[in-house]
């Protein structure tokens, strides 16, 4: 299904709505991304109803105008998202993020904007996948995982060129709250993790806590500088995602795995010590940052778009 304007090029636009802010671009078919499309806006996902309807309503302006502006047709729009998400009614089920819209339909937002357009929603890492596999370095492999690393931890696989899902539309394997240690695997390998990581390291060597706010980029800006307890932290991290996904990776038997997500920028400390103690399982031959970090989402819902909506 699509929407026609005379000749004019059709494009999706694409959002990966994050905790913090709307990543967004027009793409189009061949899922080349237009650069002047790129536009991030801020969105209070603790914020009330109306003020995170207001931000995506302003995206959603902003990107019709532009397309407007450059002759293109859009064909609808795709939302890659994280759960727990009603994918088919499009709202959402969550309670620790974006609580203000717990059972609010989202669909209508865009449409008061960019009029009767299809309205597509997937869970973030499908479309991690579907991005990471279409024109980025990984797209040969047939058996791939990957993780998402930020404020949680996503977890995306594909089999035969198929994004692995339940019958919710949602990953169809399930990682971020499996046990793990004394908790659950997210409170060792996310933005959580990782800083009570980092302050444990901190206590163990005598050191005092950092000031207030401080978060993980700061952790990467001390490693990158040669800091040894930030360093530690991101191999301890490393060796804990090895562990938690060790069991996975041999029964599913997947042959890469990459890894994205903003904490990903730090994948130079924290893979080495995943990468040496999944070393014996000799199918796994690629464990490596992901190849499209900051576009792997927006290019995967847009692949998902035009998977359904053929121009």
């Amino acid at each position: 299904m699509t929407k026609e304007n005379g000749t004019a090029p059709v494009c999706i636009l694409a959002v990966d709505a994050g905790g913090t802010a709307l990543k967004t671009a027009l793409v189009r078919t061949d899922g080349s991304l237009l650069p002047a499309s790129r536009l991030k806006v801020p969105v209070p996902s603790d914020g009330s109803a109306a003020e995170i309807q207001a931000a995506y309503q302003a995206m959603t302006q902003k990107q019709v105008a532009l397309a407007d502006r450059l002759g293109l047709s859009l064909a609808g729009i795709g939302v890659a998202i994280c759960g727990p998400f009603d994918f088919t009614l499009g709202l959402s089920r969550m309670t620790h993020k974006y609580p203000g819209i717990h059972g609010i339909p989202m669909r209508p937002w865009f449409e008061a904007i960019a009029g009767p357009l299809p309205v597509h929603f997937i869970h973030d890492s499908t479309a991690f996948m579907l991005g990471e596999t279409w024109h980025g370095p990984h797209a040969g492999h047939a058996r791939i995982c990957g993780v998402m690393l930020g404020t949680g931890f996503g977890f995306g696989a594909m089999l035969d060129g198929q994004v692995l899902l339940n019958d919710k539309q949602g990953p169809g394997i399930i990682v971020y709250n499996r046990p793990y240690r004394d908790g659950i695997v997210e409170d060792y390998v996310s933005r959580r993790g990782i800083l009570a990581t980092y302050r444990r390291q901190l206590e163990q060597a005598g050191l005092p806590h950092p000031d207030e706010p401080f978060d993980v980029k700061q952790i990467g800006d001390l490693a990158d500088a040669g800091d040894v307890v930030a360093i530690e932290t991101f191999r301890e991290t490393g060796r804990h995602l090895a562990a938690i996904l060790r069991p996975i990776l041999m029964e599913y038997r997947f042959t890469a795995l990459v890894v994205g997500g903003q904490i990903a920028r730090s994948c130079s400390i924290i893979l080495p010590p995943a990468q040496k103690d999944l070393a014996d399982l000799d199918f796994l031959t690629c464990i490596e940052q992901a190849g499209l970090i900051d576009d792997a989402p927006i290019l995967g819902v847009a692949r998902a778009c035009w998977q359904l909506w053929k121009p």
